[in-house]
């Protein structure tokens, strides 16, 4: 893999647990991989490559002031996506910390000819591919009215803004998983009477996979509807489907594999019995993408 990024952890950047949001993990790999694609010979003042499904694996914790670099490459090509890796490793230890595969291209066309993509081809490494969630084409999903009759929660209802837009006044894609973030919390505690860091207690995300299904522009209504899909010792699984607010169709999903944290020792625990309840009357049967 090249270089196609470096930088460090902003204050700014990092979320009530003390460590890079999710979200920005996703803008620092989009920047990135305008840079890839500018060694393909695609620059982005030429035309830009949409993010259309994406996983990530998020290996160790950057809290603010950590110096990173960003390495890419090109898994492969098919008639109209591009499958990339992005590798966001510490700096300071070399050790990656998050792992991003991304299959980029444009809607409805065929990708454009890219003259230097074949010397950009790497293997995919072990630790970034797929772990507890697969990466196969979604299946069929629930529309909004769907999805509340099958036990889905709305967590998140709001708006596309213009500065949360490209220049071609399409929605970045970290934006999505910010909303999506935005509303677990609605979820999360539900019953528990507890709030995101109570009782030295938070949560941090082990994998994503995010799947957008068209382009969205500012003012767009959204709303997630989540449930949840698998509860383990340490972990929960959240599906979460984001609908469009005025027709109810869905326009992009995702599922996320979340680890109950202890705040003051920085590793994962078991969930706590109190919790646990609350979260067991939360599953949804035959959930998934």
């Amino acid at each position: 893999m090249i270089v196609i990024g470096r930088g460090s952890v902003q204050q700014d950047e990092c979320d009530v647990m003390g460590h890079m949001n999710v979200r920005h993990y996703v803008a620092r790999a989009a920047d990135a991989l305008d840079w890839l694609m500018l060694e393909a010979g695609l620059p982005p003042s030429r035309q830009r490559l949409a993010v259309m499904d994406q996983h990530l694996r998020f290996l160790r914790e950057m809290a603010p002031g950590t110096p990173f670099t960003i390495l890419g490459g090109i898994i492969s090509r098919g008639a109209d996506r591009l499958r990339t890796v992005v590798e966001i490793r510490n700096s300071a230890t070399d050790a990656p910390a998050a792992t991003l595969v991304t299959d980029l291209g444009l809607w409805g066309a065929p990708l454009p000819v890219l003259p230097g993509a074949e010397r950009l081809s790497v293997t995919l490494p072990p630790h970034a591919g797929p772990r507890g969630l697969g990466f196969d084409p979604p299946r069929p999903l629930p529309d909004r009215a769907a999805a509340q009759a099958m036990g889905l929660t709305e967590g998140y209802r709001g708006a596309v803004r213009p500065d949360e837009c490209d220049m071609q006044g399409v929605m970045r894609p970290d934006v999505i998983i910010a909303r999506i973030w935005d509303g677990v919390p609605n979820l999360r505690n539900r019953g528990t009477g507890l709030g995101i860091r109570e009782e030295g207690m938070g949560s941090a995300a082990l994998e994503y996979r995010v799947a957008q299904f068209r382009p969205l522009a500012a003012g767009q209504l959204l709303s997630v509807c989540s449930g949840l899909k698998a509860l383990g010792e340490k972990t929960t699984t959240w599906t979460h489907l984001v609908h469009d607010g005025e027709t109810g169709a869905v326009v992009a999903a995702a599922e996320a594999v979340g680890i109950a944290f202890d705040l003051k020792a920085r590793r994962a625990v078991a969930i706590p019995a109190e919790r646990r309840a609350a979260l067991d009357a939360l599953l949804v049967p035959g959930l998934g993408l």
